[in-house]
């Protein structure tokens, strides 16, 4: 135990029995028991998210009569609108950014609903002090799971290096005696969003060729991105050769880029670069045949509705952390490992070739087929709105 950890638990440690009497049994309850779960979800990059989805399927397989609540912001919200596996979502500020309006509103918004936590849960991104906090101050029950400052928590855990994010995330299901066991990531969208994603795909391929989705852009803070003359080749290839039509998708700020690509490419394929909202974006996947995607956000979403993909990953992060290894429909490029990514490195390693040949095996185990878009859009398509207008 680090010097600062040792400080902090003797500080705490009788703040925390004196938290355990004020609760009685409600702070008491045992895993085995809990039937109200409350998981504090603000790290938001998309990934992370897509990531947590598991837990929340494996809690309610295992235990049906459970309450799961997630307390989240902004992208949390709309990833998780449509999920059938959580109770109540619940919008709060960001505690990084100010920690006691984000208890006030969490605290009030529990009450509101009737909602007593017996057990707050934190997964492998929310490893934060002020997360943490949050599930003090808004008054839920004993705390378990990833986090700066055990001291706080009845169970921390520590990540485990050799586990992938989702399945450090699944030590939370096995933590409160639930199966957590391996799932795939799950997204779910509204039939409003397959409408409008089928109305996008209308303008975009009205002869409904076989559709490629191009992700060409990554997000956040990892700007490692491909050569951009490469990309052209397996566009003009996908289009020439195995008879594609083809979408580019990103965020509004990723049009300019896009476009240079198309360019790059003939002019082939049409973006919707902007015009799509996350549960929408994960429509558009699903019923889509076939994507070609950058290590980024969206190549998680391709994966939680199941499409067949080609990802590109950079040889200087390791694979087991975020990659979908050992997924069939899902080809793996990257190079050998390194420590780190050198000055202008664009995923040098990965030829125009090497993509077309893994597509090509997609094409041939898995043809595309109506049938198998509307299978992914059944899996995925979801009534539940926590959000309704």
């Amino acid at each position: 135990m680090s010097l600062k950890n040792a400080l902090a638990k003797s500080v705490l440690k009788p703040a925390l029995a004196a938290e355990s009497l004020l609760r009685g049994k409600q702070f008491r309850v045992p895993p085995e028991d809990v039937r109200s779960v409350l998981v504090l979800e603000y790290m938001l990059p998309l990934g992370c998210c897509v990531h947590l989805t598991p837990l929340y399927e494996a809690i309610r397989t295992s235990r049906p009569d459970a309450t799961i609540t997630v307390a989240t912001r902004g992208l949390g919200i709309a990833l998780l609108r449509h999920d059938p596996s959580i109770d109540f979502l619940i919008e709060t500020p960001d505690p990084l950014h100010d920690l006691g309006a984000a208890a006030q509103v969490l605290a009030r918004k529990l009450r509101g609903l009737n909602i007593h936590p017996e057990c707050v849960v934190t997964g492998v991104a929310d490893q934060r002090t002020r997360i943490a906090l949050l599930g003090v101050l808004a008054g839920g029950g004993w705390r378990a799971g990833f986090t700066q400052t055990p001291a706080l928590y009845r169970v921390a855990l520590a990540a485990d290096k050799e586990l992938s994010h989702l399945a450090n995330n699944l030590r939370l299901a096995s933590l409160l005696g639930c199966d957590g066991r391996h799932r795939e990531p799950r997204v779910f969208f509204s039939p409003a969003d397959l409408a409008r994603a089928r109305e996008m795909l209308r303008e975009t391929n009205p002869q409904q060729h076989p559709l490629l989705v191009m992700v060409t852009q990554t997000s956040g803070g990892q700007r490692t991105g491909w050569h951009v003359e490469r990309f052209g080749s397996v566009i003009r290839h996908a289009a020439d050769v195995f008879g594609m039509a083809v979408v580019y998708v990103g965020t509004r700020a990723d049009s300019e880029a896009i476009d240079g690509i198309r360019q790059a490419a003939d002019g082939i394929g049409a973006s919707l670069a902007g015009r799509t909202s996350v549960t929408e974006l994960a429509a558009l996947l699903a019923i889509s045949d076939y994507v070609v995607s950058l290590d980024t956000g969206t190549m998680h979403v391709a994966r939680a509705v199941g499409v067949p993909m080609v990802v590109l990953g950079p040889s200087w992060q390791r694979p087991v952390e975020w990659m979908p290894l050992g997924t069939p429909h899902i080809r793996i490029l990257r190079g050998e490992d390194r420590a780190a990514a050198p000055k202008g490195y664009r995923l040098d390693e990965i030829e125009a070739n090497g993509v077309i040949a893994a597509l090509a095996a997609l094409v041939a185990d898995y043809p595309a087929a109506t049938e198998a878009q509307d299978t992914r859009a059944a899996r995925s398509l979801s009534a539940q709105d926590h959000l309704p207008t």
